[in-house]
């Protein structure tokens, strides 16, 4: 495959779509990893706190956590709107007044949306939004728009997110830590269209509407917003939906999706996608949503992989992609073919593992399970990241969700604000 960057065009080109990709805006918020699995709204809260200036000597994820777990408004949450609020508002740099932060309860998506594209445009600062139904939070750190959101009607390309994961290897976060490598160490500054913020992220829930009304729930910039409602552009479907899209086709539509959104031009994506090519995709099936399966397509230099490509199985349409900041090893355990297969049984067998609500342990024994084609995911506190899927092995009458980086968990848990 030729270099991406011939791929892509250059700058001051219009995409397929006839948008001049002429306005967007990142903060370049540094991401960290979150310490337990119920710490997403304390590695936000950090991440949120440094970039508006407080000193990573003053940010621990425990007492953060506390701060915002101590000023929760609804049961039920490890950090809740109003908790994550208070500590970012109670913790705020001198520098940063008279700036502060409210939470945002918007009845549409659109309304909830503008919240998030206003405060980067007006504040120049992250904010942070409930996604997955308002499990787990995610700081926003940038935004794409056809042309400038203040001149008038706007079409949003797609957001940039760092979505904590868990990462227990950590000792402390500092400028210079571990955090955004890849595998259990997260991804920083994923690329998600706006087509999937909709559908897939920021999709509400039921909070506290004395009706029982989906929520689409930000903490923002405290300004009524200047600009309109954004708009979408039409999603670009490549294949009918009655069947999976073949494998070999999955790097060209992830090519074609990358130029269409011109990342490969951007500073965002340029100097880790002007070499190499991409491996073979893995088709990854979500264990919460019916009939809905996507494919990983790795962009590889060297035998390492510097970016993934999130495409949807079904239709080909693009959904996300990450970027690491320099390229990393295999991605997926042992390889393939009989490599993985190997991994994957050094791993288990043998292995004595604990059930959920504590219903005792179980042994895996050697030749009692398969090694399924498929790898799966929904979001959960094992997995954030729709970019770490697991290997599902059936044992009998029990699971193991083998991770891609190693990792094995018995079940997969949600949570509220985790």
């Amino acid at each position: 495959m030729r270099p991406l960057s011939i791929l892509v065009g250059r700058k001051g080109r219009i995409n397929k779509e006839g948008f001049a990709m002429s306005w967007s805006f990142n903060t370049g918020d540094r991401y960290h990893t979150q310490d337990t699995s119920y710490y997403c709204g304390a590695a936000c809260a950090m991440m949120i706190l440094n970039e508006i200036g407080v000193p990573y000597s003053g940010l621990d994820q425990d007492d953060l956590y506390t701060s915002n777990h101590n000023h929760n408004v609804q049961s039920g949450w490890a950090t809740d709107p109003y908790g994550l609020c208070y500590t970012l508002n109670d913790r705020r740099p001198a520098s940063f007044l008279p700036n502060f932060f409210v939470v945002h309860k918007r009845l549409a998506e659109a309304d909830g949306t503008r919240d998030v594209a206003f405060t980067l445009y007006h504040y120049k600062v992250s904010p942070a939004v409930l996604v997955y139904h308002c499990q787990h939070w995610n700081v926003v750190r940038g935004v794409q728009t056809d042309v400038d959101p203040a001149s008038g009607p706007y079409v949003v390309e797609g957001f940039w997110l760092n979505n904590p994961v868990w990462d227990s290897s950590l000792s402390s976060h500092d400028g210079s830590d571990t955090c955004g490598s890849g595998g259990a160490h997260g991804v920083a500054n994923e690329f998600v269209t706006y087509a999937e913020w909709q559908n897939n992220r920021f999709n509400g829930c039921a909070y506290d509407d004395p009706g029982g009304a989906t929520q689409w729930i930000s903490v923002c910039d405290p300004e009524p917003p200047t600009i309109g409602l954004p708009r979408g552009r039409a999603t670009r479907y490549h294949a009918d939906g009655k069947r999976l899209i073949e494998a070999q086709q999955v790097a060209e539509l992830a090519a074609g999706g990358l130029q269409e959104y011109r990342l490969g031009d951007s500073k965002f994506g340029a100097e880790m996608l002007r070499s190499g090519a991409f491996g073979a995709p893995r088709l990854v099936q979500r264990l919460d949503r019916p009939n809905d399966f996507y494919y990983l397509a790795p962009w590889e230099q060297d035998g390492r992989i510097a970016a993934l490509v999130d495409i949807d199985a079904r239709f080909g349409f693009f959904k996300s992609v990450r970027v690491l900041a320099e390229p990393a090893k295999d991605w997926i355990i042992g390889g393939e073919g009989r490599r993985l297969t190997e991994a994957l049984r050094r791993l288990v067998d043998g292995g004595i593992f604990e059930l959920p609500d504590e219903k005792g342990r179980f042994k895996v024994y050697p030749g009692t399970y398969c090694i399924p084609p498929v790898l799966a995911w929904k979001p959960c506190r094992e997995s954030w990241s729709p970019h770490l899927p697991f290997y599902h092995l059936v044992v009998g009458g029990n699971s193991l969700y083998v991770r891609v980086d190693g990792q094995v968990f018995t079940h997969l848990t949600g949570g509220r604000g985790v």
